[in-house]
């Protein structure tokens, strides 16, 4: 899947990831992309490269990580994960909202504990 992402992306997301982590699913948003692996999901701003702090952001899928939507309005909606009071909004375009419901999916079942 690392082949399908935008290069900019791409080359953002190398040196993050690890040797043998999987992307499971990845997002195109507003100003951003989101990409689910198996064990976190990561924000990649456009623009990285002059966002040295907050061009990469990352959450372990846990149950600290908290990952909530807000209905579709004027053409886009919002994607917000919350954790240890620091919360991030990421707006989704109508026309990915699908998609984006399917990461949100994914992730929650990621952070379910183990039966």
């Amino acid at each position: 899947m690392m082949e399908a992402l935008p290069a900019a992306t791409r080359a953002a997301l190398e040196p993050v990831l690890g040797p043998t982590e999987p992307i499971v699913r990845y997002l195109e948003a507003v100003g951003c992309s989101l990409i689910l692996t198996d064990t976190r999901l990561i924000l990649v701003r456009e623009g990285v490269s002059y966002r040295p702090r907050s061009g990469v952001q990352t959450w372990p899928l846990d149950r600290s990580t908290v990952l909530r939507s807000t209905p579709v309005r004027h053409g886009t909606g919002r994607v917000v994960i919350d954790r240890e009071a620091r919360s991030t909004s990421v707006f989704i375009v109508a026309a990915h909202w699908r998609e984006a419901e399917h990461l949100i999916g994914e992730a929650r079942s990621r952070m379910e504990p183990a039966r």
